[in-house]
């Protein structure tokens, strides 16, 4: 049998160490993952000028409960773009929304996937995060959800890079 007063001194250690922990981590703040924008709507803001860059019109609509969609017109070409980072959970609720544009794409980290990249998508938040807290890194990828009219074919329209600060 053990003394009590180890027992109490090694609860002692556990509950220091838990503090400690929790104290880095508020100094540190949140993650550098690419995860949040720092500032709202930055995504979205990003996605519009990009297409209108290239002669698109572009409208924001929001959506209850789930990310806002970017709609764009250019000729008959149209598109439905919006963030991806809900992860593998939205990928039926994007395909429903966009059902009228066509098959979602997934693009992230200058390459597009017929289906979301789950993997790639953690291992480049690690990556982005891991850079961010050594102060290497300044934005990080953002998977985004393409769907696209045939008349568009199978471009990306510069999509497939989308980065947000950190």
């Amino acid at each position: 049998m053990r003394p009590v007063g180890s027992d109490k001194l090694l609860l002692g250690g556990f509950v220091a160490l838990a503090i400690g922990s929790i104290a880095l981590k508020a100094v540190a703040g949140p993650p550098h993952d690419g995860l949040t924008d720092s500032r709202p709507g930055q995504l979205e803001d990003q996605l519009q000028a990009k297409l209108r860059s290239q002669a698109f019109v572009t409208e924001l609509h929001r959506v209850r409960m789930r990310t806002p969609i970017v709609f764009a017109r250019r000729g008959s070409c149209k598109l439905s773009v919006r963030d991806a980072r809900g992860g593998e959970s939205f990928v039926d609720i994007f395909a429903q929304d966009a059902r009228s544009f066509g098959p979602v794409r997934y693009l992230y980290d200058g390459r597009s996937y017929p289906a979301m990249p789950g993997i790639a998508i953690r291992l480049g938040r690690f990556a982005a995060e891991v850079q961010g807290r050594l102060g290497f890194g300044s934005s990080a990828p953002v998977p985004v959800a393409l769907a696209s009219s045939p008349a568009c074919g199978s471009s990306d329209f510069g999509l497939d890079d989308v980065r947000i600060g950190t």
